[in-house]
């Protein structure tokens, strides 16, 4: 019965639009640093300058997204956005300057913040209440399964055909992707918009700060874990067999959010996000202080597993307790949480790495882990308690 509400035609459909977007996403990074600095012959400060100006575009936009996908019509704000995202993918191959490709990546990332907000806000629009927390742990599984794919997908075509061969499948993939948006049909909700004058919480979701700062921290632990793995494994002796540790990482967060989505229409959301907060909290910190094959590699099932327990959860802590016409605010506050939280990981990780090493970078995700989950057990369980709107489980 739970399924048969919750698999409609829409649903179906705004699960494959969001994995084809995260698939040519994803598929994108493993090569685009090689072409940046084989085309243009730029150094690594550059390359990777360029490179981040894409996180920096996707975080400033939050800034805006949630409103816009309040104001303006859902789907049609997500279609417009998603062409915009897929023809970008033009830009870097064309493009004839660095410079060029830097302002693309910013753009890129406008585009995203603006893609991935209005998509979690319609994917919420067209799953029924009662559902709402296994359909966004399914809807969540959708961009785990682009992660485990697409960067090996990205690395196949680019080595037997070619970094523009990747620019071009991609193009030709999103093209199917906009598509099928187009056809998708979503329930006509009419958004309310008071007369009143554009206040801060159309773009924040005020009433959610203390769940946003233990969201933040908690991705302050993400963003190493993104960025810098692979010299991690390099500096604890393991040189084989490291690109399976994204792919563990995906295997563990799409079975646990496969699992716990149910839970957390049952009741259970507090409760899921308490024990992944533990889970993820001593993982890293044998993570970091347990040098070896055997423990790096089954640190990143249960990171996975744990982020699992907490993605869906946190998120639907979000929208509960926001209105229908704060929905999309919710979903960018949320997602600007991980954003922010993420690049000060990253920024971070890499002052510290050079004086003390790279253990000491996933030492600190392990103390800002802990942090978080002192302020969500004094402060954002019980504020969420007492803030959850009619419905909210």
């Amino acid at each position: 019965m739970a399924r048969s509400g919750l698999w409609t035609p829409a649903f179906l459909s705004v699960c494959v639009t969001n994995f084809l977007m995260f698939f040519i996403f994803y598929s994108l990074l493993p090569v685009l640093p090689g072409y940046i600095m084989e085309t243009f012959r730029a150094g690594s400060a550059a390359t990777g300058v360029a490179i981040a100006l894409y996180a920096l575009g996707a975080l400033f936009c939050r800034l805006f997204a949630g409103f816009l996908v309040d104001f303006f019509p859902r789907k049609t704000l997500y279609l417009v956005a998603y062409v915009v995202f897929v023809l970008l993918f033009l830009g870097y191959v064309f493009a004839g300057l660095i410079a060029v490709i830097a302002l693309i990546r910013f753009v890129h990332g406008l585009a995203f913040g603006i893609v991935s907000t209005s998509g979690n806000t319609v994917a919420i629009d067209v799953i029924p209440s009662e559902h709402r927390g296994e359909g966004i742990g399914y809807y969540g599984v959708t961009a785990n399964l682009a992660f485990a794919l697409g960067p090996m997908f990205g690395v196949f075509v680019n080595e037997h055909f070619g970094t523009r061969a990747v620019f071009e499948t991609s193009i030709a993939i999103g093209v199917l992707a906009v598509v099928l948006l187009a056809l998708l049909r979503v329930p006509n909700k009419k958004v309310k918009r008071p007369n009143r004058k554009i206040s801060f919480d159309r773009f924040f979701l005020t009433a959610a700060v203390p769940q946003f700062v233990s969201v933040t921290l908690v991705s302050v632990s993400y963003g190493p874990i993104v960025n810098y793995m692979v010299l991690y494994a390099s500096e604890c002796g393991i040189t084989r067999g490291t690109g399976f540790f994204y792919a563990l990482i995906a295997f563990g967060l799409i079975v646990s959010r496969v699992l716990t989505g149910r839970f957390v229409d049952r009741g259970y959301l507090l409760f899921l996000i308490k024990a992944g907060l533990v889970l993820l909290g001593l993982t890293y910190y044998a993570f970091s202080l347990v040098h070896g094959p055997a423990v790096f590699f089954s640190s990143a099932l249960l990171i996975g597993v744990a982020l699992g327990f907490i993605c869906p959860g946190c998120q639907t802590m979000f929208v509960n307790m926001a209105r229908h016409d704060q929905r999309g605010t919710a979903s960018s506050t949320y997602l600007s949480g991980w954003d922010l939280g993420g690049g000060i990981g990253i920024l971070l990780g890499g002052a510290v790495a050079g004086s003390l090493g790279y253990w000491a970078v996933f030492l600190i995700g392990a103390f800002a882990i802990t942090l978080g989950f002192i302020i969500f057990m004094a402060v954002g369980a019980g504020h969420y308690k007492r803030h959850r709107l009619e419905g909210g489980v």
